[in-house]
């Protein structure tokens, strides 16, 4: 297949994009398929992807949808609002994964069955919201839905790594501010203790030690620390077991692991509501949710509720039972399934996890700051210290002499 560049209008506006086809004929009447007046079209190399440095992110994909929606919802045709997104679209793996999109639904195939194609792009509950959006003729409103179900998701997730982001910071200038004291500042010390042949207290000792060790094994301890994390994020993909004995270590960490489950729990009522709502069963939407709760102890608890549900069980019986989730979750979903108004309930269970989720952002920059500056400063202070312990005798011994 060619690769092929053109300019032409779309309902009198001027448009450029690409396309592929056998030959420019081919290419020519694939346009004219689309209603698109060809004003000019010239065969040209395809563009280089260096798919590592251009993945679709989560927010290209919701700009991408929202842009969809807009579109469909002003009456233009799919196709033709696929060139215009094809047009717009920065990101290439993004514009290449839509071409490809649009090429299968001109060969007949629907909207959720394109997407199926890219399921390493696209999460099941996309497709599924896709799918019950054609099944009801209602697409426009179940993207604009997915939208703002996307938008939430990306709040969540700043908000998590907003809470981390500054002991990470913090942390990191620690450590290093230790190692160059370690590695500038001791060894001046040092050498001029070692000339003057006093006898040095414990303290100084071990920390002229360190310093000694740090220098002569720099190398070798940078090494070691690549391969541990080298190592940690391999077993992390790879290893399921380890995933879930680190998933289960986070959720019972003071402070951060509420705050993992509160975002899970937000994530899952959330999508939970607007799979029911929008005619997916009770069970695929479970299974969904449990997938994007992002913790696989959270995501083996949900599990256990799809089959109990699958069994017979009500929603909230096994919830309650699951021995992870907060009482109230439980306690709410009971009265949605009671009155009939199970997705409202969610919907008000995401909404307060969220407010949660805010205030335990809070309250986790708060605890963590002065608990990072009171670790920095003594460390600090015990350098120091360590430092200056042999003048102060030095001087305590020239006053007693």
């Amino acid at each position: 297949m060619a690769y092929f560049r053109w300019k032409g209008t779309i309902n009198n506006v001027k448009r450029k994009g690409e396309v592929t086809a056998g030959s420019k004929e081919d290419a020519i009447i694939k346009l004219k398929k689309q209603n698109i007046n060809v004003l000019s079209i010239k065969q040209s190399a395809p563009p280089i992807e260096l798919d590592f440095l251009n993945n679709a992110k989560p927010k290209d994909i919701m700009i991408m949808t929202k842009q969809l929606s807009i579109m469909l919802n002003a009456g233009i045709p799919i196709v033709s609002a696929f060139n215009i997104l094809i047009e717009q679209i920065k990101n290439p793996k993004l514009k290449k994964i839509i071409r490809n999109i649009k090429e299968n639904i001109e060969a007949g195939s629907s909207f959720s069955n394109a997407l199926r194609e890219h399921k390493d792009i696209f999460s099941d509950l996309y497709i599924n919201m896709v799918e019950s959006g054609e099944a009801s003729g209602n697409l426009d409103v179940v993207l604009q839905r997915l939208v703002i179900t996307m938008e939430k998701d990306l709040e969540l997730k700043r908000k998590l790594k907003g809470a981390l982001i500054y002991p990470t910071m913090v942390s990191i200038v620690a450590v290093g501010v230790i190692a160059l004291i370690l590695t500038f500042v001791i060894p001046t010390f040092s050498k001029m203790y070692a000339d003057s042949g006093m006898q040095l207290p414990l303290l100084t000792r071990m920390v002229i030690g360190a310093s000694n060790f740090l220098r002569d094994y720099i190398i070798i301890i940078l090494l070691i620390i690549a391969i541990i994390i080298g190592a940690f994020v391999i077993a992390k993909k790879k290893s399921i077991k380890f995933r879930t004995y680190i998933d289960s270590v986070l959720l019972k960490l003071p402070l951060l692991g509420t705050l993992i489950l509160k975002t899970s729990i937000a994530r899952f009522s959330s999508i939970l509501s607007m799979l029911t709502s929008g005619g997916v069963s009770i069970l695929e939407a479970i299974d969904i949710g449990a997938k994007t709760s992002g913790n696989l102890i959270i995501e083996n608890a949900l599990n256990k509720v799809k089959e109990s549900v699958k069994e017979g069980s009500n929603l909230s019986e096994p919830i309650s039972k699951a021995g992870i989730f907060p009482d109230m979750v439980s306690q709410m979903i009971s009265v949605g399934e009671e009155t009939g108004k199970l997705e409202d309930m969610l919907v008000k269970v995401s909404q307060y996890y969220e407010e949660e989720v805010d205030n335990s952002v809070k309250n986790l920059t708060t605890m963590l700051e002065p608990i990072i500056i009171v670790f920095l400063g003594v460390i600090v202070g015990t350098l120091v210290i360590a430092m200056y312990l042999p003048i102060f005798k030095m001087g305590q011994a020239i006053k007693g002499g």
